[in-house]
């Protein structure tokens, strides 16, 4: 009897064709090179769904990487591996493939700083009438983007807000005054990449 080679069947996680039988860092530097310019910064989010989401968002259009601001007390340090504990289920293995960093929420400007030296230009997520938010559907976004994305309950810290280059906001015709964070994730990263299309 032929050898049968089962080792795709067989593979479980939730990645293409293309990668499985891979192993997590192989899949990783494949997708390394064919990363975009996007990156992500989400800001206090209490919901660990919302975080596995918005990396899974992050893989599934090929960002360059997602960063964390943390207020210190909501912060849990893992002594071995010095990053935040949060349940990854929602990003159902993407956690494995995506450049993922973690800072103190004070340390923002630092971050900011680093992205602005980079030549990034800083959009802040919110809807809130006195920073003259542009309708997403209106801008251009140039290809070195940031999003910032507030925490679920209270958005966005004006300071955080003041030190972002522009503010952004998705059109809404219902009832509701928001979308959950992740899904406005999703949604803007879907915008940027019909600007800025790649592999």
């Amino acid at each position: 009897m032929a050898d049968i080679d089962l080792s795709r069947s067989n593979d479980y996680r939730n990645v293409t064709d293309e990668f499985k039988s891979f192993e997590n860092d192989e899949i990783r530097a494949a997708l390394d090179g064919r990363r975009g310019k996007l990156v992500t910064i989400l800001q206090n989010l209490s919901h660990d769904f919302n975080k596995g989401t918005a990396i899974r968002n992050t893989n599934a259009f090929s960002g360059r990487k997602v960063i964390f601001l943390n207020s210190e007390n909501r912060t849990v340090v893992d002594s071995k591996e010095g990053v935040k504990k949060y349940d990854t289920r929602g990003a159902v293995g993407a956690h494995h493939y995506e450049h993922i960093e973690h800072h103190v929420i004070t340390d923002f400007q630092t971050v900011f700083d680093e992205l602005h030296g980079e030549g990034y230009t800083i959009f802040a997520v919110d809807n809130i009438p006195e920073y003259n938010p542009e309708n997403v559907f209106d801008v251009e976004f140039p290809e070195k983007s940031a999003f910032v994305f507030g925490e679920e309950q209270l958005g966005l810290a004006d300071d955080i807000i003041k030190a972002a280059d522009r503010m952004i906001y998705l059109p809404q015709s219902g009832s509701v005054r928001s979308l959950n964070v992740s899904v406005a994730h999703g949604i803007i990263m879907a915008f940027y990449t019909k600007q800025h299309r790649y592999n």
